[in-house]
């Protein structure tokens, strides 16, 4: 209570006892999809519930109180949660005899889990049928275990396809025997993932019967808690929850995205709207029984009207439009959910024609953007639908054997890849489906859901949870409602966030223009910026109102000035990142266009800064890919090429540069010239620390010698940037120029004020001299730095002859000295063989 979020991590993760566990238990390697190999740290809420389940586990006094619900909100990471359960398990030595079970309820999960699970560390059984679970899960052995929940299950008699079909069952009969227990010992933990899907049903009973002492723990971002549930509500079936990670609590840690819904009736959506005048989708939001009823009888069955071509089409058309203005800039993807097969392939067929429709649209254009051209004509819709056995639709088998053709899941999963002509299938920017893939699928390259399907409380909200994926340069997801799920999704968010944050939340969905106060007062918190350190007219200038352009000039001379300060110039790179991220957000909505010419002006002081200070630091990079543009159009049309990074000191241009960016501007000249030469001093210092740090203590004496006279300040400086580019020509005092490097840089590590004794010089010299014979016999093999024999040998002989010396302050140092003296070495690699003799 008390602490800012940096003490409140300190005293949590830095706690002895949490640390020593969080290194032992909860930090893992993992394997990334194609790249590099990288440790994962625990999240502090999977630490707390698994730390939460070994407790009870201690001190349960019965199943009971063992068992329990831990309800994560989807993109929060549970399987590596059930990991680290297992990893604490095996590290304790009272909770080590346990038999694990992981049970999940589907093949894309169980992938996803058994890669997980190997972070467990040693063997992990995967459990193929129903015989080998009896077998392998009826030992006492303290192994881990997995198994899908469908082994948990007795068929006998087989049913023909038709009769199958007309008792909406499988095809074979389930058997009316009991499951059976296989283990009765107290002593295994089942951790049940996605634990709402099946576990009110037989398969759920199957396993209970099965292991009838064990501890049950569900994991499950979105348990059955509404009343309709009854008996089958997650809690009533596990337990009390453990822990709970709810759907703001993701957001507001970074976990996941927050996810805005925009609501498009049949008016919005729909351009043709002869046959549909009634606005159909409104019946999913208020219409009673018996109005549903009168529809129904006017207008036939509702998956008549879903399924319906022209219907259809138009809503392709809006849906593509969207997809190309809001989604494609920034390079993300698209699922589109729709009520039947059916429909499904209606809709590829759809948007495709509207994809080639704007295609034309774009080539036709009078000024023509080849990219974006490029970008549509590479794009592809795809469909991913189950079989229906082998009396299946013609259509259905076309549709299944292109995605299998086109590996559609994981060609949607990857970015973009234009320029690879094996890689054309990338271009799946659209992947339609009615059933498959709306839980338990992450894809963090999907950015906006397309909903035409009725769906309700924890399939609406696991579904729409598949945008809120976090990956780079993604602000926010969307869901985009065809259909009419208002009502639904309040019931939803009811249902699953605290009583404090369904507002917030209900908020947060209601419309993409909610996003529009976080902007506004992300302006005004610029403008503040300015204002409070006294810069004046800033509002004016970004709004354009200023009467000409000298007083333009004017304005942005006085705030890149007050960026000269660091902090000031940090602040002003996270407000204006904030204020781009709630533009990116919005465009191209109108409602960002009073916006636009300020995020143009405000970006042109960022790069002018950049430009003064030489900061690379300051740039777009985090910025979507809409307001990039939006700014660097403005820049390019004032003659400033936002790609070229600042003109260094040493550019042939430089001088230039600086007179086309300083304006006659004398105090901006000098300021420029200072911040050259200091990012001069910085870059090249490890080249010769001592020569570069004479240099930075010459630009402070300079500034201080001619405060206020920018002129003279901007000809001085003049001359040290001749200086600078000079570098050091020569040796001192009778030394090679290689010695006179050593000798300044180790008199500044070992002396006292840098300073070496008159009786010491000459001893120095010399051994600085020898110490660069060594060096350059040395490190002209190929692989001295990638040796670590061959740098130990030279270092030992550079340390031996340090203590031979006999000057005290060498022979005391002579670790660090013949450290700072390698360290010199290889940054002078090539300096030191082109000046060797030998």
């Amino acid at each position: 209570k008390g602490m800012n979020q940096q003490e409140q991590l300190i005293n949590g993760m830095l706690n002895k006892e949490n640390l020593l566990q969080i290194l032992r238990t909860s930090s893992v390697f993992m394997d990334t999809d194609g790249g590099p190999r990288i440790k994962v740290v625990c999240r502090y809420q999977q630490f707390r519930a698994a730390r939460k389940i070994c407790d009870r586990l201690r001190n349960g006094k019965n199943q009971a109180e063992k068992s329990g619900v831990v309800w994560h909100t989807q993109g929060s990471g549970k399987s590596l949660t059930i990991v680290l359960v297992a990893r604490m398990l095996r590290a304790s030595q009272d909770l080590n005899d346990f038999k694990i079970v992981l049970v999940n309820d589907r093949i894309d999960l169980e992938d996803q889990l058994s890669k997980t699970a190997t972070l467990i560390g040693g063997r992990v059984n995967i459990i193929e049928n129903t015989s080998d679970l009896r077998q392998q899960l009826s030992t006492d052995s303290s192994d881990i275990n997995m198994v899908m929940t469908h082994k948990f299950q007795q068929r006998e008699e087989s049913l023909s396809l038709k009769v199958a079909e007309a008792l909406g069952t499988y095809q074979t009969m389930p058997s009316g025997k009991p499951f059976g227990m296989v283990n009765d010992s107290e002593r295994i933990i089942l951790m049940i993932d996605e634990a709402h899907r099946t576990q009110g049903s037989d398969l759920g009973d199957n396993i209970f019967e099965a292991f009838p002492n064990a501890v049950r723990i569900a994991f499950t971002g979105t348990p059955l808690i509404s009343e309709r549930h009854g008996e089958k509500k997650t809690h009533k079936r596990f337990g009390q929850y453990i822990d709970t990670y709810r759907l703001m609590d993701a957001v507001s840690d970074g976990a996941t995205l927050q996810i805005l819904y925009e609501g498009k009736t049949a008016d919005a959506a729909l351009y043709d709207k002869h046959g549909f005048e009634t606005a159909f989708e409104d019946l999913f939001k208020d219409r009673n029984e018996e109005e549903l009823l009168a529809i129904k009888k006017k207008y036939g069955a509702t998956g008549d009207i879903l399924e319906a071509e022209q219907r259809i089409k138009a809503i392709a058309v809006d849906l593509v439009d969207h997809y190309i203005n809001h989604i494609l800039p920034n390079g993300f993807k698209a699922q589109v959910v729709c009520h039947s097969k059916l429909a499904a392939q209606r809709y590829q067929t759809a948007i495709e024609e509207a994809l080639l429709a704007r295609l034309e649209k774009a080539r036709a254009a009078a000024k023509p953007d080849l990219e974006l051209i490029r970008k549509i004509a590479f794009l592809k819709a795809a469909v991913v639908i189950s079989g229906d056995g082998t009396n299946e639709a013609a259509y259905i088998t076309t549709a299944r054997r292109q995605a299998k053709e086109w590996n559609a899941v994981d060609n949607f999963c990857r970015p973009f890849d234009l320029d690879d002509p094996d890689k054309e299938y990338t271009g799946i920017a659209f992947l339609i489906v009615c059933d498959m893939l709306l839980t338990g699928f992450d894809a963090p390259i999907e950015q906006v859901m397309y909903i035409d399907k009725k769906i309700r409380e924890h399939t609406l909200l696991q579904a729409i949870a598949r945008t809120n994926r976090v990956k780079k340069g993604k602000k926010r997801g969307y869901v985009v409602d065809y259909i009419g799920l208002a009502n639904h999704l309040t019931e939803a968010l009811t249902l699953y966030a605290a009583t404090d944050e369904q507002e917030e939340l209900a908020a947060g969905l209601k419309s993409i223009t909610s996003e529009v106060p976080v902007l506004e007062e992300r302006y005004q918190r610029l403008l503040q910026l300015f204002a409070e350190n006294k810069v004046k007219l800033v509002a004016e200038f970004v709004q354009g109102k200023l009467p000409d352009v000298e007083a333009d000039a004017a304005v942005v001379h006085a705030a890149v000035n007050l960026l000269k300060d660091e902090k000031i110039r940090a602040d002003f790179e996270v407000y204006l990142k904030k204020f781009l991220m709630s533009m990116d957000i919005i465009l191209p909505h109108q409602a960002a266009h009073p916006y636009r010419v300020p995020a143009r002006r405000f970006g042109y002081i960022l790069r002018v800064a950049k430009e003064r200070y030489k900061d690379t630091s300051l740039s777009l990079g985090d910025a979507g890919q809409k307001v990039k543009d939006l700014i660097n159009d403005h820049l390019i049309s004032l003659g400033i090429n936002p790609m070229v990074p600042p003109v260094e000191l040493l550019a042939d241009d430089f001088i230039e540069n600086l007179h086309k960016h300083a304006g006659g501007n004398a105090e901006a000249k000098a300021s420029e010239m200072e911040h050259a030469i200091r990012k001069h001093c910085t870059v090249h210092h490890d080249e010769d620390p001592a020569f570069y740090k004479s240099l930075s203590e010459k630009v402070e004496n300079l500034i201080d010698k001619y405060q206020d006279q920018w002129e003279l300040l901007a000809d001085e400086l003049e001359k040290l940037r001749a200086e600078a580019i000079k570098g050091r020509q020569s040796g001192e005092d009778g030394m090679s120029k290689e010695a006179t490097t050593f000798f300044a840089h180790i008199a500044g590590e070992a002396f006292a004020d840098g300073k070496v004794p008159e009786e010491a010089k000459a001893k120095m010299k010399e051994l600085m001299e020898a110490i660069v014979d060594t060096l350059q016999d040395s490190i002209g093999s190929i692989d001295f730095w990638t040796n670590a024999d061959k740098q130990k040998k030279t270092r030992s002989e550079i340390k031996t002859a340090l203590t031979l010396t006999g000057i005290k302050e060498l022979k005391q140092n002579r670790e660090r000295v013949a450290v700072e003296i390698m360290k010199l070495a290889k940054n002078r690699h090539d300096e030191l063989l082109k000046g060797s003799t030998k």
